[in-house]
């Protein structure tokens, strides 16, 4: 778990967090950084402008109960980026690690650019994990669960512990793990598939794949050769609108019937 948190965080600082670390020693940005061990201690904070990484870096191979790196900028309310870690919901050893990146949606999900920075930095903050599960979506809630979590109905202490026995769900790119990714007949069978844009193998298990060049390319037919290269390794049922969440993005299909007979 510590590891993978200063991967998480390691990889951040390289991208997006570099440029406004410079911005906070101009002045012209601030950073909030801090680690909770446990639930009721205190939070320790660390400056990173001041270079005290690695004394975050030290307590993030502890294995906190939170880690948050805050963006603020003088010139917006919204934060320009936040990555965090969490274990409250998804409880120890698991944890939800997420980057926030805000910005013109229509503007960034077009710019090819950007669109590779996201794959890269995601491949080189899991390279040093086999992950459970990952996905980068625009425009959808961002919540601890998945599109599948809420569409179905599955409980996520449930789809967590089940992640490496039925994937969680699906999106622009998905992070699937290793054992999944086996199941699937492995990378090469993957690309073969031709639904996905690039399939990338993590040094340590697991595959990123990333369905569009870029996240405005994601259409529904995309998404649908998506959800059927994967649906050997998706939960069953029909999928149900949530009013609760009307922007999840979702084929509403049951996945057993495109399993290819390997249910």
């Amino acid at each position: 778990m510590g590891c993978g948190l200063a991967s998480w965080f390691g990889a951040a600082l390289d991208w997006p967090l570099a440029q406004y670390l410079e911005r906070e020693r101009r002045g012209t940005a601030e950073t909030l950084a801090s680690t909770l061990m446990d639930e009721g201690e205190e939070d320790k904070e660390f400056s990173l402008a001041a270079d005290e990484w690695d004394a975050m870096r030290a307590e993030l191979l502890h294995g906190p109960e939170v880690a948050s790196v805050l963006v603020a900028l003088p010139e917006t309310d919204r934060p320009a980026v936040h990555v965090m870690s969490s274990s409250i919901l998804v409880k120890r050893p698991n944890v939800e690690v997420q980057i926030l990146v805000s910005g013109e949606d229509e503007e960034r999900s077009a710019d090819t650019a950007f669109c590779r920075s996201v794959v890269e930095f995601l491949i080189s903050a899991l390279d040093a994990v086999n992950p459970a599960f990952g996905r980068v979506c625009a425009g959808e809630p961002v919540t601890p669960k998945a599109n599948l979590d809420a569409v179905l109905k599955r409980k996520i202490r449930k789809s967590v512990a089940e992640a490496r026995q039925l994937l969680r769900g699906y999106a622009w790119v998905t992070v699937c793990p290793a054992e999944l990714t086996d199941a699937l007949g492995g990378a090469d069978a993957l690309k073969r598939s031709g639904a996905f844009h690039r399939v990338t193998s993590l040094a340590s298990g697991g595959t990123v794949l990333q369905a569009t060049e870029t996240l405005a390319a994601f259409s529904d037919e995309a998404m649908r050769k998506t959800f059927e290269a994967l649906a050997p390794v998706l939960p069953t049922g029909v999928p149900r609108f949530d009013p609760a969440a009307p922007y999840v993005r979702f084929v509403p299909e049951d996945a057993g019937r495109f399993a290819g007979g390997r249910r």
